[in-house]
């Protein structure tokens, strides 16, 4: 038992530099910038009331639909916040203010019926960042704590620590909870019958003939229903790694397999059936290790350059 709650400790809170989670906040933030940018949610406002149907959060907090000037001024503010948030300009803020800026913009199409799992992630990462130590590296602020200090005693300040660890460890937590309810719902609802019928080739079917309301980047996925045993191929790898997803939370190995097969799946998806995931792509970001990628690099960069000195010396 006490091995097991090590192992559960050492999960969540194993020393690790700010090098890693703050990389991740530049490419997580300075994504959703990118992805919501051209994005206007102003239009909602003038939805007529007899659409008007609160979820959850709305109902229990009362949260209208804003009238467009405000909603103008929030948008715009929220896009703000990510940018601060991607450079790390008060980091803090930025990240608290986006997550609840965010979370009532992307929840409230949600309001009016649309039928989508691709936001809820991004507000789940938006709490955890706004939570977390996500400015402690790579981020403005930093430079201007250490600009600050210059001249005036060191202080002691851990360099390595589990604070860290814990924002990942939940993205990836997140991630395999979602991918293995919706594997497990496949098959609870429709069994085997989910893989060993018709249904992957109807659905590639019917996405080429305007039923989903984005349309696939090629028309690749009639060919591939003409294929019965590669629908079926296909529809059991689906299933298959999002049932195992949560092993990517404890197995390196199963971790360097199924994470990059269900971004392939998604990409599949998108480029045969129409669908886009680009919020799921965006969080797959947080299963890179930054800070070995970095170690790498300039570790091969200073190789480089000690073999190019000494073919210089050589040559000279």
């Amino acid at each position: 038992m006490s091995r097991l709650r090590e192992r559960w400790e050492i999960f969540w809170f194993e020393p690790a530099s700010p090098v890693n989670l703050g990389f991740c906040r530049i490419l997580f933030f300075g994504a959703l910038f990118a992805l919501y940018l051209p994005q206007d949610f102003v239009a909602w406002a003038e939805v007529s009331p007899v659409f008007w149907k609160p979820i959850g959060l709305f109902r229990c907090l009362h949260l209208p639909v804003l009238s467009a000037p405000l909603l103008a001024v929030i948008q715009a503010l929220w896009k703000v916040t990510l940018g601060l948030s991607c450079i790390g300009l008060f980091t803090r803020l930025g990240t608290v203010t986006s997550f609840i800026l965010g979370a009532y913009l992307l929840g409230l199409p949600y309001n009016f019926g649309l039928l989508s799992h691709s936001n809820a992630i991004l507000v789940f990462v938006l709490g955890i960042m706004a939570l977390s130590r996500c400015g402690d590296s790579w981020s403005v602020d930093q430079l201007l704590r250490t600009a600050r200090r210059r001249g005036e005693p060191s202080v002691s300040h851990p360099l390595m620590s589990g604070e860290y660890t814990w924002p990942v460890r939940a993205v990836w937590l997140i991630m395999a909870l979602i991918f293995f309810g919706a594997g497990f719902s496949k098959l609870r609802r429709s069994g085997l019958e989910w893989i060993v019928s018709d249904n992957m080739a109807i659905l590639l079917i019917q996405s080429n003939y305007s039923i989903s309301g984005i349309e696939p980047l090629t028309a690749w996925g009639l060919h591939v229903a003409q294929y019965g045993w590669l629908c079926q191929l296909l529809a059991a790898a689906t299933v298959v790694f999002e049932i195992g997803y949560p092993l990517a939370l404890v197995s390196r190995r199963a971790r360097w397999l199924i994470v990059p097969a269900m971004a392939s799946i998604q990409i599949g998806i998108r480029v045969l059936m129409g669908p886009s995931f680009e919020q799921f792509l965006i969080c797959n970001l947080f299963w890179v290790r930054w800070d070995r990628v970095f170690v790498r690099v300039f570790a091969d960069a200073r190789r480089m350059r000690s073999v190019a000195a000494s073919t210089f010396t050589q040559d000279s």
